[in-house]
């Protein structure tokens, strides 16, 4: 999730945190940890990730990850997708197989959104996540619980190739929340844990895209493949013609 200043969160990296190195990472000091974990959230994301600090805290049970850098994938122009200010965990158990997550909360999220007659980063990340390769021997021995996640002060700075010459201004999210992951099955993988993750926060993120007329100008087979619906896409379709209208009133 860029997710310089920090998606998409997303937001994953504070999983990967945890989830990729498991005790290995939480055992470590922290000038160890970090490059390890920069290199786990980077396989799983199909991109460069980076972290300014990384704080492990054992007695308090706390880690701290701040300034998170994702670069944009591959055919994009801005240097990251999505940046991060801060995570902070809250570990509830640690276990030699397993992490129990009691909360992740992200703070001040900015993500990058590039819209281009090919599709949009958001989607290109999307399915760098699902093509990428498997857990590694160090993350298949970790099971992962995340009791809650919160992503909150999440801002969408558009730059959008395709729209019209009204102005494009930056859209802020509501909170994004997600409970229980991983609670069901008493445990997953570091790569189904980021995935259950990020694949509802940038399905959330483009949606609120479509309805601020972001995708204005892209094709239905592109729209589609952002996931957008039919009835998602009528919707934004309107939605951009009313703001066509207002502008005109506005000029008048």
């Amino acid at each position: 999730m860029t997710v310089s200043k920090s998606i998409l969160a997303v937001s994953s990296i504070a999983f990967v945190l945890i989830f990729g190195g498991g005790i290995y990472i939480l055992t470590q000091i922290n000038e160890l940890a970090r490059p390890l974990t920069e290199k786990i959230a980077s396989d799983v994301l199909g991109v460069n990730v980076s972290i300014g600090e990384m704080d492990i805290r054992l007695k308090e049970r706390r880690v701290y990850v701040r300034n998170i850098e994702i670069d944009n994938p591959e055919g994009f122009s801005k240097p990251h997708i999505m940046t991060i200010d801060n995570v902070a965990v809250a570990l509830s158990a640690v276990a030699q197989k397993s992490v129990d997550i009691e909360d992740v909360n992200v703070q001040g999220t900015d993500i990058y959104l590039e819209v281009t007659p090919k599709g949009t980063n958001l989607s290109k990340l999307q399915k760098n996540m699902k093509s990428s390769e498997a857990d590694g021997p160090v993350e298949e021995a970790v099971k992962v619980i995340i009791r809650r996640f919160a992503l909150n002060n999440a801002t969408v700075h558009p730059s959008v190739t395709l729209m019209s010459t009204r102005d494009v201004k930056a859209l802020e999210l509501p909170p994004i929340l997600l409970t229980d992951i991983g609670t069901k099955e008493n445990g997953i993988l570091a790569r189904e844990a980021v995935s259950q993750v990020m694949q509802p926060v940038i399905k959330f993120v483009a949606e609120k895209a479509g309805e601020a007329g972001y995708y204005e100008g892209l094709s239905a087979d592109k729209l589609k493949e952002i996931g957008m619906t039919e009835f998602d896409q009528i919707k934004t379709q309107i939605n951009q013609e009313v703001d066509k209208f207002k502008d005109l009133f506005n000029k008048d």
